[in-house]
């Protein structure tokens, strides 16, 4: 039982760093939709769309592997694998950008492409350091420390948003991001060091030895995990390909109201889970007695925020953003019912390293990948055609992920049980 109320508190304390940084975005957003056009938004949802798939791979993956060892020794070398990898990497990108910037430029026809780049490696940047040291906060059970970077975050990038929009800068959605994600890296860093993490000394023997241990993560997951994230990316493309930044700008608004709040929360639920999944693995106990509890309560969240989508949201966005964003709503409704399947499944999804399935999830993610983006050679009539094909897709695969993650869940308990009554 006392175990259960530290799940539970550990949960709700992460609960509500998320919903206070979501209160500040989606109360101030009205505001944000008369002050920039569409194509602003637009440009905002290109600049995601690059750096979302990219921040998966520029720590290596190696911010995954921070709670599972039993020492904080070997857990501390992680989190430095994970952070030269991340400097390498978006160096790296910062290059490519500079020489690929003209020649996009010329082939899409549009300056916006070029202001989207030069943004590209600085949040990156900003990404791919934030994630090996998130990930000591999370086995060290820091959640309260979470939940405080989540909301200074969302606050530097609501503020600074709303500063240079009123200042009339056009590119201030994307320096409100930039802003945001570098505030949170010197955030979650000094909630590392005060929760025992070392930047020095700098062991490279241990680096390699750690990284050489437990390097199925970057080789098996690495990629995987950047194509399903750019599956998410794929729409925001094609959108912008064939109905422009406007059109792109108003799917990106519909994804910000309601698809990254619900995801901020999920995502609560999954760093709290991982550390209890991982703990159950290593203390060779029952998994799925808790993932159901966590199941359900996901479960009667997203039922709720589906009702509310389909039955009122184009007149929701018409009212609160304004009568040219009521697109948006349309397109929240299309889409809800896929938001809410992700919102139960993603959580459960980080029990999947935890037991050894990263072969089985990464095949998942691939297979998903490929789908969506095979909806790309169908000549759809329309925008709205297109979002339901997405929306059928997207529904599919995340059900069969569940059935995959209830499975191999399964499949550990009878292991654990067995392993268990031989014990005795």
């Amino acid at each position: 039982m006392a175990a259960r109320n530290t799940y539970l508190r550990s949960v709700l304390t992460l609960l509500g760093g998320s919903a206070l940084a979501q209160v500040l975005p989606l109360a101030l957003t009205p505001l944000l939709t008369r002050w920039y056009p569409p194509e602003a938004f637009g440009a905002l949802a290109l600049l995601l769309a690059v750096v979302n798939p990219l921040s998966l791979f520029a720590s290596g993956r190696y911010e995954l592997t921070v709670p599972l060892p039993k020492e904080d020794g070997p857990a501390q070398a992680l989190v430095r694998v994970g952070l030269v990898i991340a400097l390498i990497t978006s160096v790296l990108m910062g290059m490519i950008t500079q020489v690929a910037s003209g020649p996009l430029v010329h082939w899409a026809k549009d300056e916006r492409v070029g202001e989207v780049l030069v943004f590209v490696p600085l949040l990156l940047l900003g990404m791919a350091l934030f994630q090996p040291l998130n990930h000591w906060l999370i086995r060290r059970s820091a959640f309260r420390s979470m939940s405080v970077n989540k909301v200074v975050q969302m606050a530097v990038i609501t503020l600074a948003s709303l500063v240079f929009g009123g200042l009339g800068v056009a590119q201030g959605l994307m320096i409100g991001y930039v802003m945001g994600w570098g505030v949170n890296v010197v955030m979650v860093f000094i909630q590392a060091r005060s929760h025992g993490f070392q930047l020095r000394p700098v062991d490279l023997a241990g680096m390699q030895r750690e990284a050489t241990r437990y390097r199925n993560f970057p080789m098996y997951n690495a990629f995987p995990a950047v194509v399903h994230t750019a599956a998410l990316s794929i729409p925001v493309f094609l959108l912008s390909a064939i109905a422009g930044t406007e059109t792109t700008g108003q799917f990106n608004l519909s994804r910000q109201v309601v698809f990254m709040p619900s995801t901020f929360i999920a995502v609560a639920f999954a760093q709290v889970y991982m550390q209890r999944a991982a703990q159950a693995v290593v203390s060779g106990t029952r998994v799925m007695p808790e993932l159901k509890a966590t199941l359900r309560i996901l479960s009667v969240v997203a039922a709720t925020l589906a009702a509310v989508l389909i039955i009122a949201g184009p007149g929701l966005f018409a009212w609160a953003f304004g009568a040219h964003w009521e697109e948006a709503g349309h397109y929240a409704r299309i889409l809800a019912i896929p938001i809410a399947v992700q919102f139960v499944v993603i959580p459960l999804t980080v029990v999947m390293p935890a037991l050894g399935r990263i072969r089985t999830y990464s095949l998942w993610q691939v297979g998903y990948f490929l789908l969506v983006l095979g909806l790309c050679a169908v000549p759809f009539r329309s925008v709205e055609y297109y979002l339901w094909a997405l929306a059928g897709v997207e529904t599919a695969c995340y059900t069969l992920l569940l059935f995959i993650i209830l499975r191999a869940t399964s499949a550990h308990d009878s292991l654990t049980t067995t392993a268990h009554d031989r014990a005795h």
